[in-house]
C-alpha cells in the first residue's frame, strides 16, 4: 500500500500581513425585463458588480462604462453612479465595507485618490466566482449560527480575487504595498524559524538574512511591530504549543527541543505568553 501526501502549509505570518477586511453588507441579483434609467445616487460604501449576462451599461462619475459577461466593476464610496440598465442583462451587486484590522487605526482606503473610472473594471473573467453569490444567499435564507461569519469569510474570498484584477497602479498606497510586505514578513519568519533550537544573537539572525543588524531590527518593528529575539520567542511558543499538544513529547523535552534554558525558564515564558502552565491544557494565544 501507498500513501501519498501532498502539504500546502499557509504562509507563516500571511494571517498578520493583512491590516484590512472587508464586512458585507447585503447583495442582490438584479434581473431585467425592459429598460429602465437608475437615477444617478452617490455611493457611501464600496460596490461590486459582477455580470452574470451583459453588456452592463453605466456611467461613473461622468464615465460612461460597458461591461460584459464575467466583468467586474468596483464602485468607491464619493462616486456618482447611474445604471442603464436593458432588458435580459443579469448582475450581482454587493454592498461592503472596508475596515482596518487593529481597533484605533483609520479604516482604509481600496483606490489611490484620482483613479478613474475604467481603472475601477477589474480585467479578467469572474463568472466561476459566483458560487460566492450563491452561497452568500444561501447563508441569508438559512439564517443558521455565525451566518454573519460565513458571509464575511465568503466576501474576503471575493474581495481578494477581484483585487488581483485591478490595475496595481490603481490601488491606494498602503494595498499596493501589500504584497511586498507580507513577502518580506514570511522571507524573515522562515529565517527565523530555522532557528527554532538555538538561541541566536541578532547579528547571527541578520547574517542568515544577508542584511545588518540594525536593518533586520528596523525591519522586524515596521513589519512585526517587535525585535527579531521577541519575533523568534513568539514563534518558539507558537511551536511548543502544537507540540504539547499534537504531540505526546513532556514538557522538558518541547523545552530542549525548543533550546530554552531550562524546562523551569520555558514555564515561566510560557506561563507569561498564554496565562497558564504549559502543562494545565491546550494553549490558546492571548
Amino acid at each position: 500500500m501507498k500513501v501519498h501526501k501532498d502539504r500546502f502549509r499557509r504562509p507563516q505570518q500571511a494571517d498578520a500581513a493583512v491590516r484590512l477586511r472587508p464586512v458585507f453588507d447585503d447583495f442582490h441579483l438584479l434581473r431585467m425585463e425592459g429598460t429602465y434609467e437608475y437615477p444617478r445616487h452617490q455611493h457611501t460604501n464600496y460596490e461590486v458588480i459582477l455580470v452574470e449576462r451583459g453588456p452592463y451599461r453605466c456611467e461613473v462619475n461622468g464615465v460612461e462604462l460597458s461591461l460584459k459577461r464575467g466583468q467586474a466593476l468596483v464602485i468607491k464610496p464619493g462616486d456618482w453612479h447611474q445604471d442603464h440598465l436593458r432588458h435580459g442583462q443579469r448582475h450581482y451587486v454587493i454592498h461592503f465595507r472596508i475596515l482596518a484590522g487593529e481597533a484605533g487605526k483609520r479604516d482604509p482606503e481600496l483606490f489611490r485618490p484620482g483613479v478613474t473610472a475604467d481603472e475601477q473594471i477589474c480585467t479578467g473573467d469572474f463568472s466561476s466566482e459566483a458560487w460566492v453569490l450563491r452561497e452568500l444567499r444561501r447563508e441569508t435564507l438559512a439564517g443558521e449560527r455565525f451566518a454573519g461569519a460565513v458571509q464575511d469569510s465568503l466576501l474576503e474570498v471575493l474581495f481578494w480575487r477581484l483585487l488581483r484584477g485591478l490595475n496595481p497602479a490603481a490601488l491606494s498606497h498602503e494595498l499596493r504595498r501589500l504584497p511586498a510586505r507580507e513577502r518580506q514578513r514570511e522571507e524573515i519568519a522562515t529565517a527565523l524559524a530555522g532557528f527554532m533550537a538555538g538561541n541566536p544573537g541578532v547579528r547571527e539572525l541578520a547574517a542568515a538574512l544577508h542584511m545588518s543588524p540594525r536593518h533586520l531590527t528596523n525591519r522586524c518593528r515596521t513589519l512585526f511591530g517587535q525585535s527579531p529575539a521577541r519575533l523568534l520567542l513568539q514563534l518558539k511558543l507558537r511551536r511548543a504549543a502544537e507540540l504539547l499538544t499534537h504531540s505526546s513529547l513532556r514538557v522538558s523535552e518541547v523545552s530542549e527541543t525548543l533550546g530554552f534554558v531550562n524546562p523551569f525558564h520555558f514555564s515561566r515564558v510560557f506561563r507569561r505568553h498564554f496565562g497558564h502552565a504549559p502543562s494545565l491544557r491546550p494553549p490558546t494565544p492571548r
